[in-house]
């Protein structure tokens, strides 16, 4: 039995590296003019006198479930069902951009009059969008070539 492998695996297993590194940084900071300063997760926001509030729980339920199903994609992605693959990874685009629309009005409604300062674990998200577009396009040129070598039809000259 030979056990193809696609291109789009490895893409797959990037962005699943990049959801649990995203969970586990922080993502911004807000620091106003006296000096005091909270830090953003993606389940809580900490503030410099030690309290914290776990407010931001929806931005790690909505990391969280796009790792699951990028999970579950990569254990897909061996079985050829290209339909189904393509339909997960249009619902993860969904939720990654998603996340941005969630964390964008949180940061809106927790900003006031602090300055916004954006860390490096807010860009993971974007880093695995744009990895989940080119896994979306290796799913369907995997999907082409199959279909092509099936056939075995050729144009002739």
């Amino acid at each position: 039995m030979k056990i193809e492998f696609y291109l789009h695996q490895i893409w797959l297993a990037l962005i699943c590296i990049l959801m649990v590194a995203s969970l586990v940084l922080p993502t911004a900071q807000f620091v106003n003019a006296e000096g005091a300063s909270a830090l953003l997760t993606n389940f809580r926001i900490s503030f410099i006198e030690g309290d914290s509030r776990a407010a931001l729980w929806g931005l790690g339920v909505i990391l969280i479930l796009t790792l699951c199903v990028g999970v579950f994609e990569l254990l897909l992605s061996g079985f050829r069902n290209f339909v189904l693959q393509k339909r997960l990874l249009v619902f993860m685009m969904l939720m990654t951009a998603g996340y941005y629309i969630v964390y964008t009005i949180y940061v809106l409604v927790l900003k006031g009059d602090a300055q916004f300062v954006p860390k490096p674990g807010l860009a993971f998200p974007m880093v695995c969008l744009v990895l989940e577009f080119m896994s979306l396009q290796g799913v369907a040129r995997a999907e082409a070539s199959i279909i092509a070598r099936a056939s075995g039809f050729r144009l002739r000259d």
